[in-house]
């Protein structure tokens, strides 16, 4: 819970992770001495560990030859922080929703003051375009497009539970808010992440009743369409093309080619090149990342821990956590074959987008107090 807000109200990596890290080193002894008792998803755990410990291996093959304890540190973390989601929520019946509320009221503070010093302070931002440049570690534009993106499915999810008149009103102002923040950020592909998303809501949420399903799924998709073309205007949606994802893509594909097509480069091996109108640092897919760093092997392991975890969410009893991970596995894996680097990494906007729904598939049923 703890990771989750700080994300959206510190300025710096270091500020959020800190508490990750000290809070996951406490946790590692309580899951050892509850592992007997621990109600979860072993087969995806076990896929997790699978892949953790390959791409954490594949250092020792990268080019520069950096220690592997930094990587391994990481991947202990992220293994701890999936393992902690099912075990919150299953212990305590109140942490899912108060973990998705805390969000969505972090994530609005943040979004608010952004958007007030974007008109407020026009020369506070360095960008050379106007686009939104948010408060703290959301002031890449895209990151901060998926990040409001992320608390957008959130307050959807509680907008679609919500019974109470004056909390459903709140949830709809803060989606309001989101998308604002979103239109600014000049992002195109969250459009497309949240659609998806939201889709899967609707399905969801209406499960046997056709006619509410395909209304709720075109009217999502109509106006998540309209915003995208109203709000940024043809020009700005169509100006940039496909930003040169054809061009990314086929290079890194072709380096991990060359170099090993089964084992990829390894987590730590440089990935910026150039290309004539700009420098390129990652492979802005975390797929093809994945295949870039790992190989055919860590793209397997990759995409069997993903099928696992959509059949867990599918098998899933809870409805709410059910919905809930639905809904944030589609927006994720929709924005990450869109952008993205390593998923291996201290704290950052890709375990909200990857790891918190494949945590929540972890979950398998409530533990009796």
């Amino acid at each position: 819970m703890l990771t989750c807000t700080t994300y959206f109200l510190l300025e710096n990596g270091s500020g959020n992770s800190f508490p990750t890290y000290l809070l996951g080193l406490g946790t590692i002894p309580l899951f050892a001495l509850q592992f007997r008792t621990l109600q979860i998803d072993w087969t995806l755990a076990g896929l997790i560990a699978l892949f953790l410990g390959y791409m954490t291996l594949s250092v020792l093959w990268s080019s520069n030859n950096e220690p592997v304890v930094k990587t391994f540190s990481e991947a202990l973390l992220v293994l701890t922080f999936c393992l902690a989601v099912p075990v919150s929520i299953q212990r305590f019946h109140w942490f899912l929703n108060a973990l998705v509320v805390l969000v969505i009221l972090s994530a609005a503070v943040n979004s608010g003051f952004s958007i007030y010093l974007h008109y407020a302070l026009p020369d506070y931002q360095p960008l050379p375009e106007p686009r939104l440049y948010a408060l703290g570690r959301l002031s890449n534009p895209v990151i901060g497009a998926l990040s409001y993106g992320f608390a957008t499915v959130l307050a959807a999810y509680m907008f679609l539970n919500e019974t109470r008149r004056l909390a459903s009103a709140g949830y709809l102002a803060a989606i309001v808010i989101f998308i604002v923040a979103i239109v600014l950020t000049g992002s195109r592909g969250v459009y497309l992440a949240m659609a998806a998303a939201m889709s899967i809501g609707m399905l969801l949420h209406y499960p046997g009743n056709r006619k509410l399903q395909v209304i709720g799924v075109a009217g999502t998709l109509l106006a998540l369409s309209a915003a995208a073309y109203f709000f940024l205007g043809p020009e700005a949606l169509f100006s940039r093309a496909l930003s040169f994802r054809p061009e990314i893509w086929s290079e890194f594909i072709s380096r991990t080619i060359t170099s090993n097509v089964l084992v990829g480069v390894g987590m730590t091996t440089d990935s910026e090149f150039q290309l004539p109108e700009l420098l390129i640092q990652h492979p802005h897919s975390a797929f093809i990342a994945t295949f870039y760093y790992g190989g055919l092997i860590g793209l397997a392991l990759y995409l069997g821990l993903v099928l696992r975890a959509i059949q867990s969410l599918g098998a899933m009893r809870r409805h709410d956590i059910r919905l809930l991970g639905s809904m944030l596995l589609a927006f994720g894996l929709t924005a990450t074959l869109l952008d993205g680097n390593e998923l291996i990494e201290k704290v950052n906007y890709l375990w909200f987008l990857v790891w918190l729904p494949v945590g929540l598939a972890l979950a398998k049923r409530p533990i009796s107090h």
